[in-house]
C-alpha cells in the first residue's frame, strides 16, 4: 500500500512539471510571434538606453539614425557641415540683361548701376595680413565692373595709377534671384576676406606665393545682400576674383556684372577720384 501511494505522488509531480514547461514555452501558432518595434533615431527617456538586440552575439547596440537636418550639407566622410544662414537687408531687383559700363559714358547717357565701388589705400610692402582699413587714407577711387582678374588680365576699371603695395576694398551689393545653398568664393594674391551683410564668410588673408581661392556655403533668400571684399597685395600681379556656385559640388565662376550693384554716391566718389 505505501509502495503504491509513492508512485501515485511521482506520477503527480511529473505531470505538474510538464504542464508548466509548456506554459512557458514560445507560442509560434501567435499572430505576434517575432515581431519586434524598433524605436530609430528616437532618443530614450530619461537617459536610459534601450536593450540592444540579439545578433552577433557581441553585445553591441545599432548607432541611431539621424534625419538629415535642413542646415547642413550632406558629406560623404567628413560628416555634416553648418551651413551660414545670411538674411537680406532688401528684397531682390528684377532681374534684367548684363550690358556693360562703356569705359566713357557719353553726355545724357543714363549710368549704369552695375558694378563696385572701389578704394585704393597705399600700404607697406612688409604688410603680412589685410590692414585695418579705418586708420586708412583712400589714394584712389574707381568703379570695378565686375572682378575677375588674372595675372595677365587686371581688374576691369583698375587705373593705372594704382600700383603694388596697395590694399583694396570693394563695396555694394549682390542680387540672388534664387534661393538656395551657394558657395560663395574669394580670389586673391595676397590675401582677402569677404564679407556679405557685415558678416565674414571667407576668410583668405595672409601673403601667398601665388593667387588662391577661398570658398564657404552660405543659404540665401531671394534679395539684395551687402558686400565687402578687402584684399591687399604687396607685389604684382593685383589678383582679384568673386565667384560663386549653386551648391557645395558647383564649379564656381565670376558672378556676373548683372548681379552686382553699386552703393549710393559711387559714381560720384570714382569722378572725384576719392
Amino acid at each position: 500500500m505505501l509502495r503504491t501511494s509513492v508512485i501515485l505522488v511521482a506520477s503527480f509531480g511529473l505531470l505538474a512539471g510538464c504542464a508548466s514547461s509548456s506554459a512557458n514555452a514560445p507560442q509560434s501558432n501567435s499572430p505576434d510571434a517575432g515581431k519586434v518595434d524598433y524605436d530609430v533615431g528616437t532618443p530614450s527617456n530619461g537617459g536610459g538606453s534601450s536593450t540592444p538586440a540579439d545578433g552577433d552575439g557581441d553585445g553591441g547596440s545599432e548607432p541611431a539614425i539621424k534625419g538629415r537636418d535642413s542646415t547642413t550639407t550632406r558629406g560623404a566622410s567628413v560628416g555634416p557641415k553648418v551651413v551660414k544662414r545670411i538674411a537680406a537687408s532688401k528684397p531682390p531687383k528684377a532681374e534684367e540683361p548684363e550690358t556693360p559700363a562703356p569705359a566713357k559714358p557719353k553726355p545724357g547717357r543714363a549710368v549704369s548701376p552695375n558694378g563696385l565701388l572701389a578704394e585704393a589705400f597705399t600700404i607697406p610692402a612688409a604688410t603680412e595680413k589685410l590692414p585695418d582699413f579705418a586708420g586708412l587714407t583712400v589714394k584712389k577711387a574707381f568703379i570695378a565692373n565686375g572682378l575677375d582678374a588674372a595675372a595677365t588680365a587686371p581688374i576691369a576699371g583698375l587705373p593705372k595709377t594704382v600700383t603694388a603695395p596697395i590694399a583694396l576694398r570693394f563695396t555694394g551689393s549682390v542680387n540672388v534671384i534664387t534661393a538656395g545653398e551657394y558657395k560663395l568664393c574669394a580670389k586673391s594674391d595676397d590675401g582677402s576676406q569677404l564679407y556679405i551683410e557685415d558678416t565674414l564668410i571667407v576668410d583668405n588673408d595672409g601673403v601667398k606665393t601665388e593667387a588662391s581661392e577661398a570658398c564657404e556655403l552660405v543659404s540665401l533668400d531671394p534679395g539684395e545682400y551687402k558686400l565687402e571684399l578687402r584684399t591687399f597685395h604687396t607685389s604684382a600681379p593685383i589678383v582679384v576674383g568673386l565667384a560663386w556656385a549653386e551648391g557645395k559640388d558647383g564649379t564656381p565662376a565670376a558672378i556676373p556684372l548683372k548681379n552686382l550693384y553699386k552703393p549710393e554716391g559711387a559714381d560720384a566718389r570714382a569722378k572725384a577720384g576719392k
